[in-house]
């Protein structure tokens, strides 16, 4: 990513927070544990009597990243790096990289593409990672590494066994085994959401795979069933929505127990209720979160996706569905008519643990018109360097009001929320095909007395898109004194292939998509300005673009603002 690319208008510190003082505290107790040789001890254990390959796995690799592999580089999250000399503990490497090292998800590059000498090299680099993991680390045991890694491991054993020495399978099942105790302390410690549920999904598919002949280890798996049974109507949402309120945790979670239903008929045991029901509610709820080009929209941490493989993973469901209309408990709502697609976040943000991806962007939204994308959040993707992960996950980075340079959720440096928004209420109606959203949020109580109001409307043609903005009293009181006179700005980020050109007048502005197709833009009660942004819907790289802002001060009743786009016509 280029450091140099411009940035959404930065947060004060009013809004913003680093890690708490307990919780680290409580994170640096726990690492001095388990970096200490009596930890590493307390994994070992009897070796399973036996170890059974379950459920190869399904995904479809990636030519170029095999052909990278062999070549000795590894490509993830925009970097590349050499896989040797011990790429396991290199000092200075990225830490998206590492992460992704360490998962071994590239397994199945190495497996469609790479031929003997793919799985050569799969092989060796097992056989490496065992001799020098024995120890725990921060990236390399941890959670949604760790999870990753043991599931890819177990699905590739054939793959992996083809050009392995005669006494790799014990090496290999022990290593595993030791990962296995680990995790069972971590969910534990209470794993939560879309992390818990690839948690939850290790532990089957490993207890899977060591259950043949040992009871003991039989009613370990009933047990892994149970307790992923217990725990997917937290996961999984009534309204299909995962509990994350992330688009980018919708398709991995999904994906997630699309594997476990694949694993569990595999080894011949049956799935609990409770795991179709999540799928049948996960996948439609999926659909309602993609825009008209098969892409996601970009709320808390996601990127736009492949299209291609969220048509995949939505495929091997098999659920074909609608997008329903409405998200009452995942907090998200969409309007839609002719082409025009409106997609809002109008929901209270996640609880601790799963709020680790969560940006501060209550009441932002996309809008779209059949596969074009017009304008919405900034987005995020993996391979972010931390300082721009954060700031992307300001309010400022958001198609929503912002008071003050200041988040509407205080953001705790390196994921999570100090204060979240809360009392956030949303309501959805359509008349005569035209459809109705209105919504609100006082996540600016506590520092100006203020409640943000917005209120949607989108024509039944979708040619007409209007909005009005409050910014009001909490109960009807006024604004809090030192409130008055600060600044506050509503944005629009327009996708980079939109063209925007602000009229000499300032009153209105006109963009023009990459089909030639026109919108006007109105407003009144605020200044219309012209900015530069960043769109990093790609997820590899940040892209110029540019914002609308329509910009403003709050006087001692707050502030009203309109505004519309319109289609223009010929």
């Amino acid at each position: 990513m280029a450091t140099s690319a411009p940035s959404p208008q930065t947060p004060g510190t009013d809004g913003d927070s680093t890690v708490t003082p307990v919780r680290a505290l409580g994170q640096a107790a726990r690492e001095v544990w388990y970096r200490s040789p009596l930890y590493s001890l307390s994994l070992r254990g009897r070796p399973p009597s036996a170890f059974l390959a379950v459920a190869p796995d399904p995904w479809p690799g990636d030519a170029a990243r095999a052909e990278a592999l062999l070549a000795g580089k590894l490509a993830i999250a925009g970097r590349s790096a050499a896989l040797a000399p011990d790429p396991w503990h290199r000092p200075g490497a990225d830490p998206a990289w590492l992460a992704g090292l360490h998962s071994f998800d590239w397994l199945r590059d190495l497996r469609d593409h790479g031929g003997t000498d793919g799985a050569r090299l799969a092989m060796r680099c097992v056989e490496d990672w065992m001799a020098s993991n024995t120890r725990w680390s921060p990236i390399g045991w941890r959670d949604d590494v760790l999870a990753t890694r043991v599931v890819n491991w177990i699905r590739h054993y054939d793959f992996l066994a083809a050009e392995a020495p005669s006494d790799f399978t014990g090496r290999f099942v022990d290593s595993l085994a030791r990962q296995r105790r680990h995790l069972e302390r971590r969910l534990g410690a209470g794993i939560v959401g879309a992390r818990g549920l690839a948690a939850l999904k290790a532990a089957t598919v490993v207890d899977a795979a060591f259950v043949r002949g040992d009871q003991n280890r039989e009613r370990r798996l009933a047990r892994t069933i149970s307790r992923l049974a217990a725990a997917l109507p937290r996961i999984v949402l009534p309204d299909g929505t995962i509990a994350d309120r992330s688009p980018q945790a919708q398709v991995q979670a999904l994906r997630d127990l699309i594997d476990i239903r694949a694993v569990l008929v595999s080894a011949e045991r049956p799935a609990p209720a409770a795991l179709q029901d999540a799928i049948d509610r996960a996948a439609p709820m999926l659909r309602f979160l993609r825009h008209g080009d098969g892409g996601l929209a970009l709320f808390n941490g996601s990127d736009a996706g492949d299209p291609t493989a969220i048509d995949l993973v939505l495929a091997r469901s098999g659920n074909g569905a609608r997008a329903p209309l409405d998200a009452p408990q995942g907090g998200f709502v969409r309007l839609a008519a002719g082409q025009a697609l409106v997609v809002a976040d109008a929901g209270t943000p996640p609880g601790k643990g799963m709020d680790l991806e969560t940006h501060a962007g209550t009441l932002s939204v996309e809008f779209s018109v059949g596969s074009e994308r017009v304008f919405g959040n900034c987005g995020a993707y993996a391979g972010l360097t931390d300082d721009w992960r954060y700031m992307m996950r300001f309010t400022a980075a958001h198609a929503t009001a912002i008071i003050a340079d200041t988040n509407s959720s205080e953001l705790i440096l390196g994921g999570g929320l100090e204060y979240p928004a809360s009392n956030v209420q949303a309501m959805r109606a359509e008349q005569d095909g035209a459809t109705w959203l209105e919504a609100s949020h006082d996540g600016y109580r506590s520092l100006f007395g203020v409640t943000h109001r917005r209120r949607l409307w989108l024509a039944a043609d979708g040619g007409d898109l209007r909005g009005e903005d409050n910014l009001v009293g909490v109960d009807g009181k006024p604004i809090k004194p030192t409130a008055s006179g600060r600044k506050f700005a509503i944005r629009f980020h327009l996708h980079p292939d939109v063209k925007a050109s602000l009229a000499q007048s300032g009153a209105s502005a006109l963009l023009r998509l990459p089909s030639g197709q026109g919108w006007k833009v109105r407003a009144s009660g605020a200044t219309m300005t012209l900015a530069e942004s960043v769109w990093l819907g790609d997820g590899q790289r940040t892209r110029r673009t540019a914002q609308i802002a329509l910009v403003g001060g709050l006087g001692p009743e707050g502030a009203k603002v309109k505004w519309a786009f319109t289609k223009v016509e010929g």
